[in-house]
């Protein structure tokens, strides 16, 4: 549960710059006009508590240095490349981050920071996808996971959504809870407890928990755009092994004002005071026609469903700088300071990286009501992005390199480099490992020992007019003992757009260089002791192949029969 108190000086400085703003009190089945504020009137606001944030800087800093820092110098994105539906939370002095995963295994990422500014990836809620789920219940959609703290327990719970492999249709969409002692959330297990929230009729999703006066909440969304219904956020408790919900649900609030078109999800809940607050979503989230937005609401008495929207709602919009944020949670450092973690797509990026991690600082405004300054900057150095891995040291696979979610975790072994066992699945692609991009001119280049199996890299995306977002589909370029080829296979079919027949031995590097924002690909190779070749150069229609919800994947891939192996020294992805 995240609490906050106000100072004293603070609420008294505050209530004499300003008269409160005007509120819409709602209750759950009543809809209101909304009253906007001037945005000229809300930036003095945030003036005034930047003055006094940086008046007590000093003290702070002292308090938590760590943390303060970080704070005033964040950096963005926090979770570069494709990391939608962001969690957050603090166990003593770490955090510990969760994102969407979608069409991609393993399911739902851990990161652990210790300043809010520096991220690593440590873990995964299901490092073997499927097979690690309750009965393997799990086939696609792997969507806001949300993690909590139980400190009684020493437990971090991850609440998560899954389409039921045994239920058809929107109704599939569950929402599971899983497990793991807190002490060992960098390489143990989660342990499972498999489908708690069903809707019958629409689905649920989004779950998300709030501790508060001595029970357990968890609040969803029914998914009923996804079935011609309205949408609404419920509440029901739970018990504390996160296996059983207890008692009668109960309705939160809907997309009930003007601005809060279509629907709403994405739901967190934190206590500041004397309320309880609620940031939501509103809107499309997912693709170039998306129009999220983020509001806040409030209400005294979490059981009375009556609820409290922000005046001057939506506090967050797209901007010169980001497109579509929303849908992130909220944290407390250990001085009471509110950060909240959202995703949003970098809109110099369109939406081929997919939408990223962003943090910024809550500031309580004069009226009390916390707000986001909506005006975070991208200022992560284009090196952080940067990904080399030396498969020649390695004994086990990195962390980053993600596979299909329907298939499992491809076969493979470590001996003086990565050999992977080579398919012909994925539209006759091939094995793929993949993992994201994190801008739109960058590079991907591998050093390869030549076999019998077609070995090479790829960029990957979906499939055109495919069933589902994780119908993988490729361009690469490829060698084998017998030449070069380059592939694309995202109309359905796999067909060679050039290859050349040559006899091979000795390790062989590749080259694809992505430019023009993602829309040109030119295919490079280079023999032992000879120079980068140019071999191929094409226009890419990134808008056309770029997966719902998803960014584009850069990796490996291996074409042949199951008897046969790719073998890979290297692998770098390098961001100009």
């Amino acid at each position: 549960m995240i609490t906050f108190r106000l100072s004293t000086f603070l609420k008294k400085y505050a209530n004499g710059v300003q008269p409160a703003k005007k509120t819409n009190k709602i209750a759950v089945k009543k809809s209101y006009n909304l009253t906007i504020q001037p945005w000229g009137t809300y930036l003095v606001y945030l003036l005034i508590n930047f003055c006094l944030v940086s008046c007590g800087l000093k003290k702070t800093q002292t308090e938590n240095s760590n943390t303060d820092n970080a704070a005033h110098l964040l950096l963005n994105p926090a979770l570069p490349g494709d990391n939608p539906d962001p969690s957050i939370i603090r166990v003593g002095k770490v955090y510990y981050a969760t994102s969407t995963t979608n069409e991609w295994a393993p399911y739902f990422t851990i990161y652990k920071s210790t300043d809010l500014r520096n991220w690593k990836l440590i873990n995964h809620v299901f490092p073997d996808g499927f097979k690690d789920m309750k009965n393997q219940w799990g086939e696609n959609n792997f969507w806001a996971s949300e993690l909590v703290y139980d400190q009684k327990q020493n437990r971090i719970y991850a609440y998560y959504t899954a389409h039921n492999r045994e239920t058809k249709g929107n109704p599939g969409l569950q929402c599971g809870t899983a497990w793991i002692d807190a002490d060992k959330i960098e390489n143990g297990k989660f342990t499972d407890n498999g489908p708690v929230i069903i809707e019958d009729e629409c689905g649920a999703i989004d779950a998300f928990e709030l501790q508060h006066n001595g029970k357990i909440y968890a609040f969803w969304k029914n998914d009923g755009n996804g079935c011609g219904k309205e949408s609404w956020i419920w509440k029901q408790e739970i018990n504390d092994s996160r296996t059983k919900l207890l008692g009668q649900k109960s309705k939160v609030f809907t997309n009930s004002q003007p601005w809060e078109t279509g629907l709403v999800e994405g739901a967190c809940f934190f206590t500041l005071g004397e309320y309880v607050y609620s940031l939501y979503s509103v809107g499309g989230c997912c693709d170039a026609k998306c129009n999220y937005k983020t509001g806040i609401a409030r209400t005294k008495d979490l059981n009375s469903g009556v609820w409290e929207k922000y005046g001057n709602n939506p506090i967050m919009v797209s901007n010169n700088k980001w497109n579509c944020p929303g849908h992130g949670t909220v944290v407390k450092t250990a001085n009471d300071r509110l950060f909240m973690l959202y995703h949003a797509f970098n809109k110099s990026y369109d939406v081929f990286v997919g939408r990223e991690g962003i943090i910024e600082e809550l500031i309580v405004g004069a009226d009390g009501w916390p707000v986001l300054h909506n005006a975070t900057l991208p200022n992560r150095p284009k090196a952080d992005l940067n990904f080399v891995d030396n498969f020649e040291n390695d004994q086990k696979l990195d962390l980053a390199w993600q596979w299909p979610s329907k298939s499992p975790r491809p076969l493979m072994s470590f001996d003086k480099g990565l050999k992977l066992t080579a398919s012909d699945e994925n539209h006759a692609l091939g094995t793929f490992l993949g993992q994201y991009i994190k801008t739109v001119n960058f590079s991907i280049s591998a050093e390869i020992k030549p076999d019998a199996a077609k070995t090479g890299i790829c960029l990957g995306g979906a499939i055109f007019k495919s069933k589902w977002p994780g119908e993988l589909g490729g361009i690469g370029i490829t060698v084998s003992k017998d030449g070069f080829a380059v592939f694309d296979n995202f109309e359905g079919v796999y067909k060679i757009l050039k290859a050349s027949k040559e006899n091979l031995a000795g390790p062989v590097q590749l080259k694809m260089q992505i430019s023009n924002d993602g829309k040109q690909i030119e295919f490079f190779h280079k023999k032992q002791g000879a120079e980068w070749l140019s071999f191929y150069r094409t226009d890419f229609l990134a808008a056309k192949y770029v997966p719902w919800g998803m960014g584009y994947r850069a990796g490996i891939v291996v074409k042949g029969d199951l008897s046969q192996t790719g073998t890979f020294n290297s692998f770098r992805l390098m961001n100009n």
